[in-house]
């Protein structure tokens, strides 16, 4: 069985809620089962096959989705297995839920992408929006496993109450990155806002300099070598996730211990002042 094609045929109405459109139940139910499913878009419910064309493509047990737009939400929520590509961008909770498969995205994706994580791999070609790996509104447990890798900037809150995984953002996040994390590896390369790392009770964030300020509750553990850092280096190339090499060379950082106001033994290592 080929994957599947899925052409919006009007991308810049109100926002097509995603949910639901994965490849397992491709798999499982064949484009039958796809195209009967009913979709929310604005006020009112459709079937997948009044929204969108299908066609026969792309490998077996995926899904491709032409043009990608923003009034696509939830793209890969709760994904288990296959794949998803999204040519273009997309809208809010890309990736929430998702378990395993991959889901790749060419363009920027909205805010709560990788919400509530727990397997697979979302790869994000643009930007990725506040709350990237936090919880969903209301909830209290952010990513607990797999890999997000943004080649763009994130905003505000990346990895909140994160508890397990990996978040590489390429460019700049912006504040409290790590908020209130509780394990886990956050890499950022080109820095970013104020306050990473607030309350973090453990877990590691990787800046290549200094943020502008730093939670209070954190203390300077000085300037070592940490010979973990070569092998993280290594793993994030041979994986994929940062195909351009590491933001700084050397296994030296400045380690600050926090967040103490928390009880946290977190770190926010600073590779730039090796």
């Amino acid at each position: 069985m080929s994957g599947l094609v899925l052409t919006t045929r009007d991308p810049s109405g109100p926002p097509i809620d995603m949910t639901g459109v994965l490849p397992e139940r491709l798999i499982e139910g064949g484009r039958a089962a796809l195209a009967g499913l009913m979709l929310v878009r604005g006020r009112g419910r459709h079937r997948l096959d009044a929204l969108f064309t299908l066609e026969d493509g792309g490998p077996p047990g995926s899904l491709i989705l032409r043009p990608g737009s923003a009034v696509l939400d939830g793209v890969g929520t709760g994904m288990s297995t296959g794949g998803i590509r999204v040519e273009g961008e997309c809208g809010a909770y890309a990736g929430s839920g998702m378990r395993g498969g991959t889901l790749t995205v060419a363009g920027n994706c909205g805010a709560f992408a990788a919400a509530e994580m727990s397997g697979g791999r979302l790869r994000v070609a643009g930007d990725a929006g506040e709350f990237l790996g936090a919880p969903l509104a209301g909830g209290t447990r952010g990513m607990s496993g797999g890999s997000v890798v943004v080649m763009g900037n994130a905003g505000d809150r990346v990895g909140e109450r994160m508890r397990r995984g990996l978040i590489a953002v390429h460019g700049r996040a912006g504040s409290l990155c790590g908020a209130r994390m509780i394990a886990g590896t956050i890499v950022v390369g080109a820095g970013c806002g104020p306050d990473p790392g607030q309350a973090m009770r453990r877990g590691s964030i990787l800046l290549p300099q200094a943020p502008d300020a730093v939670p209070s509750g954190f203390v300077d553990g000085g300037t070592n070598d940490w010979l973990f850092l070569d092998l993280m280096r290594k793993e994030l190339i041979d994986g994929g996730a940062w195909p351009n090499g590491f933001p700084t060379a050397g296994t030296r950082a400045r380690r600050l211990i926090g967040d103490r106001s928390a009880g946290g033994i977190g770190e926010v290592l600073i590779l730039g002042e090796a």
